[in-house]
C-alpha cells in the first residue's frame, strides 16, 4: 500500500533557524532512493522553499503558496495555480488605504512569473521586516500603484502587523471572503509580527494533495506540520502528525505528537517507521 508522506518546511521540517538538518537531509533522500514517496507542502513560493530543500532528491510536485501553487521540482515549472476570488482581492485592498496601520503583500502572476508585489510608499516596519529577510528574492516586484497588478492573477496574498488591526481587517472584509481559505498567525522568525492570510478554497494544502497524490499512484497519506494552514491536510490524511513545538490547535488535532523541529523529529519518525 503506498504511502505518500508530506511534510510543511518552516516550524515542522526545517530547524528554527530555517535551514535543514543533516539527519533530515540523509533520511529523506535515503527513502526515495529507497522508492518512498515524500513531498512537502509550505506557505513559501517556491523560488524560496527551493532554496533550502534543494540537498533533497525531490521526484513528486511540491505544494507551494499554501497550496495554491503546486509546482515539478525537476523544472521549477508550475502545474497548477489556484486564484483568490476578485472580490477578495478587491476588499482587501479598499480597506488597507493609505492611513491604514497594517498593508497587504500580494503574490501574483505577472510578467510570466510568480511575483511578490508591495507599495513602498505605503509600507510598514511590519513590511520592511518582511522585505528585509528577502532582500535578494527575484520575485520582489514593488509598485507604485496596486492598479499595475491584475486581480485576477493574485494566488495569494498577506497582510502584515499587530494582531488587533489584522483581527479587525478580517471582521471588516469578511462578507468578500466567501470561497476563501484565511489563518491569522503569528510569524515564527519574527515573534509579535502577524500575517493574516488569504487564498482560495480551492488552493489549499488539502486540495493541491489530491494531485499530488494522484501523481504519487499513492493510496494512504501521512502529514506533519505545525500551523493553521497545516489544518486542511490534517483533515484530509490518513495519519497526522504534529510536531512538538506546534499550535495547541494543531496538537489536539493531530493524530499523534512526534519531536520538536528542533530536535528533527519528522526524520526520527520517518527512520523508525518508514525505513525500517
Amino acid at each position: 500500500m503506498p504511502t505518500l508522506y508530506v511534510s510543511d518546511l518552516d516550524g515542522t521540517l526545517l530547524l528554527p533557524d530555517g535551514t535543514l538538518g543533516e539527519r533530515t537531509v540523509a533520511v529523506v533522500n535515503a527513502l526515495i532512493a529507497a522508492g518512498g514517496l515524500f513531498t512537502y507542502a509550505t506557505a513559501r513560493g517556491y523560488e524560496a522553499s527551493s532554496r533550502v530543500t534543494g540537498q533533497l532528491r525531490l521526484e513528486l510536485p511540491v505544494i507551494t503558496y499554501g497550496g495554491a501553487v503546486i509546482v515539478d521540482p525537476r523544472s521549477g515549472v508550475p502545474r497548477y495555480a489556484a486564484r483568490v476570488p476578485g472580490a477578495a482581492v478587491a476588499a482587501v485592498l479598499r480597506a488597507t488605504d493609505a492611513a491604514s496601520p497594517v498593508q497587504p503583500i500580494l503574490f501574483a502572476s505577472h510578467g510570466g512569473r510568480d511575483r511578490v508585489c508591495w507599495r513602498p510608499a505605503h509600507s510598514t516596519p511590519s513590511v520592511e521586516s518582511y522585505l528585509g529577510r528577502r532582500a535578494d528574492d527575484p520575485r520582489l516586484l514593488p509598485v507604485t500603484d496596486w492598479r499595475e497588478i491584475d486581480p485576477d492573477q493574485v494566488f495569494f496574498y498577506a497582510v502584515l502587523g499587530a494582531h488587533e488591526p489584522l483581527r479587525q481587517l478580517r471582521e471588516t472584509i469578511a462578507d468578500a471572503l466567501d470561497g476563501c481559505y484565511v489563518t491569522l498567525t503569528e510569524e515564527i522568525y519574527a515573534r509579535g509580527e502577524y500575517w493574516l492570510e488569504v487564498g482560495s478554497l480551492s488552493g489549499t494544502k488539502a486540495a493541491a494533495l489530491d494531485t499530488v497524490v494522484a501523481a504519487a499512484g499513492a493510496d494512504r497519506v501521512v502529514c506533519f506540520g505545525d500551523n493553521l494552514n497545516d489544518l486542511p491536510m490534517f483533515e484530509v490524511a490518513d495519519e497526522s502528525l504534529a510536531v512538538a513545538n506546534a499550535l495547541e490547535e494543531v496538537i489536539r488535532r493531530a493524530t499523534a505528537v512526534i519531536g520538536a523541529n528542533s530536535a528533527e523529529g519528522v526524520a526520527s519518525w520517518l527512520s523508525e517507521h518508514a525505513l525500517s
